[in-house]
Formats: structure tokens, sequence, C-alpha cells
């Protein structure tokens, strides 16, 4: 296992896994993203029922952003989402990196009152 231990792996829909790598650089986690991928191959599942692979395979899609106040954390996982997507289509079995996700203002919080003096 290479995770450290700020690294969080989760299931993120039926068959999608998020993989959370803080303080990661983008070129960090495509080879974090690259050596699970060939260590899924490697595993050599069979998986009969493939048009495209007679063993289990991964398609991952990387996005990375530094977080800000002003980044929705739904578009960076819409830029994962959009880069899983790119993989599958190119061909499966692949890593694709999203663009970056664009930046989207936060709704203003409730307003807070001032505390005189």
């Amino acid at each position: 296992n290479s995770c450290r231990e700020v690294d969080i792996v989760a299931r993120y829909g039926g068959e999608e896994f998020a993989v959370i790598l803080p303080d990661t650089s983008l070129t960090g986690a495509v080879r974090v993203a690259e050596h699970m991928r060939r260590r899924v191959e490697q595993l050599a599942i069979p998986h009969p029922a493939s048009p495209v692979s007679d063993v289990l395979t991964v398609s991952l899609g990387i996005a990375s952003r530094v977080p800000t106040d002003t980044v929705s954390h739904n578009a960076l996982i819409q830029s994962a989402d959009m880069a899983l997507y790119r993989a599958k289509a190119e061909g499966r079995n692949r890593c694709s990196v999203a663009e970056p996700p664009p930046v989207i203002a936060r709704e203003p919080g409730p307003a807070r009152k001032s505390r005189g003096i």
C-alpha cells in the first residue's frame, strides 16, 4: 500500500472511486494514477464480458487544484469526472488529466454582525 496517512480513497458512486491526495502536485497525482492503473492491469483479473480487454482495467480522470475561497469543490469534481469520461472515450485503460476547473465565486454566507467596541 503506497497511500500516506493523509490520502483518502473512497467509493464515489457505483463503479467510481475518488482518491484525494493532499499536498500533491499534478505531476505527482498523475504518477500515482498511472501506478494504480498498471497495478490493476497486472492483477490480471479475468473480465470476459469486456469488449476492450480480457482482464479488468481502470480508467482514471485526474484533476488538481489548490483550494481557495473562490473555487467551488464541485468544479474540481466535475473536472475530474470529465477527464474520466474522456479516458473512457479514448479507449479505456488510461489516465486523462482535466483542464483546470473554472474559478466560481461562492455565494456569500450569512451576514456577520460586527462587534462594537
